[in-house]
């Protein structure tokens, strides 16, 4: 089994345009996998939602979708995509469910509290923040970390049984110097002891210093950098830098590759990856 993993995932903030197909550099390495994972970093409503439903925050993102619809279209092989980080709400509840309704409606995996199963794989998703003034909002509707009481989370997955375990958390901040921060990096461990086979974490807009790490028979995925965004970039941090992870699983035993990308902006809107040639 191959399993594509690629970063947070975001059209354009309130519906400005962007390039309908942010995929077209890569459409053969998205094609090769058996499995595709992302982080959408927006809410998707088809027709956009209008102001007035905001949520008091620094940022609210939506789409219309459309660059989902040219994803779908690459593959008939499951999509997951995880809807639980700290943009899952910008429109508020409704914004939310429009996300999830779209979702569904066009064969992409999702959920916001319960896991996601098909055949091969379980899929789980969480947050650790909401970057909101409204935490209660995200803990009604999406899978929140407390890292103080780890156990409901832990416990979720000690109770799947007998099969491949993907666990998806939108964790720490928006920058991070050097490594991760040690109680990210045990929690993450604490995943694997529990049965979790990989672990895809996102969050930061840059690669982490180790962005992936083989713990035990699992792989932990701390940061790939954003695969898709229309953010200014940060130079220090080189953020228009990002990683495709792919993950190889031949009978029990995992293995990963990283590919390097580079976001540039396109005319049409937005910043899209292409392939760093080496």
């Amino acid at each position: 089994m191959k399993l594509i993993f690629l970063g947070g995932s975001m059209f354009g903030r309130n519906n400005n345009p962007f390039v309908k197909n942010p995929y077209v550099n890569v459409e053969h390495i998205i094609q090769q996998g058996d499995a595709i994972f992302f982080n959408l970093e927006t809410t998707i409503s088809n027709p956009v939602l209008p102001n007035h439903y905001k949520v008091k925050k620094v940022f609210n993102y939506q789409s219309n979708g459309d660059q989902l619809l040219s994803l779908r279209k690459l593959t008939k092989k499951p999509i997951f995509v995880s809807i639980a980080n700290n943009h899952s709400l910008d429109y508020g509840k409704l914004s939310h469910e429009n996300t999830k309704k779209f979702l569904k409606k066009n064969n992409f995996l999702c959920n916001s509290k319960q896991k996601v199963k098909t055949k091969n794989i379980i899929f789980f998703n969480a947050t650790d923040h909401c970057g909101c003034h409204d935490t209660q909002l995200w803990s009604d509707n999406v899978l929140m970390i407390d890292y103080q009481n780890l156990e409901p989370i832990l416990r979720k997955v000690r109770k799947v049984k007998d099969k491949f375990i993907v666990f998806s958390v939108h964790w720490g901040s928006n920058w991070v110097k050097g490594e991760m921060p040690k109680h990210i990096q045990e929690f993450g461990k604490q995943l694997i002891d529990s049965g979790v086979n990989i672990v895809f974490g996102h969050s930061a807009h840059h690669i982490i210093e180790t962005p992936v790490i083989q713990y035990k028979n699992g792989i932990i995925i701390q940061g790939l950098g954003d695969f898709i965004n229309d953010y200014s970039v940060k130079e220090s941090y080189q953020s228009d830098r990002a990683l495709i992870c792919i993950i190889h699983k031949k009978y029990n035993q995992l293995s990963f590759e990283l590919i390097p990308v580079q976001r540039k902006f396109v005319e049409e809107g937005g910043s899209i990856p292409f392939l760093i040639k080496s």
